[in-house]
């Protein structure tokens, strides 16, 4: 691979010579800038539902005023004016909003006065493994949530927000937070579920014909599993820290539940390290293979060169040319009536005789030694 293919895609947080301020003048570089995005607003209470696209971020103010929860969802990163009125309106620092804007950001939740700002990745496909970055800035009867496309974990969330028996309706925004976060953990366990049917397939494969595409697909998984693993590590260390800073906006149930959410991140942890392990322990299982792949060739060789030994033996002797004529001791059987079928006989008899000798020392199936019989009869 050439280097160019191996650099990084993670473009840098900040453009050199540029403040924090003015990346909101240049919007995200992730964004499509001939989509400007779209704001779905989804506010209820436990009698009243309303689901709406607003176009002007001056109008989510009457929301608030009126409706004990809303949702903000913000899709698409492209349109400067958008995120700007949004920033105006809620009063969001710049800080926030660069964080936002320039995509893989390490998880983490900061706190900005009686406000929170969380920073999340979700994985989208199983197939493509690629974290999305979500964003959710958390207010007292609000949350903005900021993504670059339409997500499918979020949308089966507004399915239960539409059902008037679900728990979210029941509770508050600190309920929401819970529903986002944890609506953000389980997109991982899919993908890890797909990650363990290839290594079991992998395993199988390995042991039976360890081929370089083997070794190839052992290296993708556990890269793939890094990736992983870079995500959901300091998303965990960001819902402890909410639950540990944010009491003033999270209640006793949503407490209780967020503990729930953080337990699964946990064992999405336990799940990418038990499978990288799988992973390593893969890969010394296709070297062992390999090993004795090549053990059984050298074996096959070396008997093969070992039965034939004595036959070319014999005759690289007899195919040196020394003159009987000019002395009795220059190889006077080759005189002999019957010298070359005797000769013959001698390779035959000594091939056949270090056959024998290999098979009753075990190397061609035959008998074993004592001493490993002995060890295979009485183990302990």
């Amino acid at each position: 691979m050439s280097k160019k293919g191996r650099r990084s895609k993670i473009p840098r947080a900040r453009r050199q010579g540029h403040m924090p301020a003015a990346v909101l003048e240049q919007g995200s570089p992730h964004g499509d800038k001939d989509s400007p995005g779209k704001i779905l607003v989804t506010a209820y209470d436990p009698e009243r539902l309303e689901e709406k696209q607003v176009s002007n971020p001056a109008e989510l103010s009457s929301y608030l005023k009126s409706w004990r929860v809303v949702w903000i969802d913000v899709e698409g990163l492209g349109g400067v004016d958008l995120i700007d009125g949004i920033a105006k309106q809620f009063q969001i620092h710049h800080l926030v909003i660069e964080d936002i804007l320039n995509a893989h950001q390490r998880a983490k939740l900061e706190q900005y006065g009686d406000n929170f700002f969380l920073v999340t990745h979700i994985v989208t496909d199983a197939e493509v493994i690629e974290p999305k970055q979500v964003s959710f800035f958390i207010g007292k009867n609000y949350v903005i949530s900021f993504q670059d496309e339409p997500l499918d974990s979020l949308q089966s969330l507004r399915e239960r927000i539409r059902n008037e028996q679900s728990l979210v309706r029941a509770h508050g925004s600190d309920y929401l937070v819970y529903a986002l976060v944890d609506a953000v953990i389980d997109s991982y366990f899919p993908v890890l579920e797909r990650l363990g049917e290839r290594l079991e397939d992998l395993e199988d494969y390995v042991i039976d014909n360890p081929t370089r595409e083997s070794i190839a697909q052992i290296h993708i998984i556990k890269r793939e599993l890094l990736i992983l693993r870079r995500a959901i590590w300091p998303l965990r260390e960001a819902i402890n820290s909410l639950l540990r800073d944010g009491t003033s906006i999270l209640g006793e149930e949503a407490r209780l539940h967020l503990r729930d959410s953080y337990d699964h991140a946990v064992r999405v942890l336990d799940f990418i390290e038990t499978y990288r392990e799988v992973g390593a322990d893969l890969m010394d299982v296709y070297l062992s293979s390999v090993s004795n792949r090549m053990n059984e060739v050298m074996k096959v060789l070396t008997i093969i060169t070992t039965i034939f030994t004595p036959p070319m033996l014999i005759a690289s002797i007899y195919g040196m040319t020394f003159d009987p004529n000019v002395s009795p001791f220059n190889m006077p059987e080759v005189k002999w009536y019957y010298g070359y079928p005797l000769a013959l006989a001698a390779m035959l008899l000594s091939a056949f005789g270090m056959m024998t000798f290999l098979r009753l020392r075990g190397f061609l199936g035959g008998r074993v030694n004592k001493q490993e019989s002995g060890a295979e009869n009485n183990p302990g």
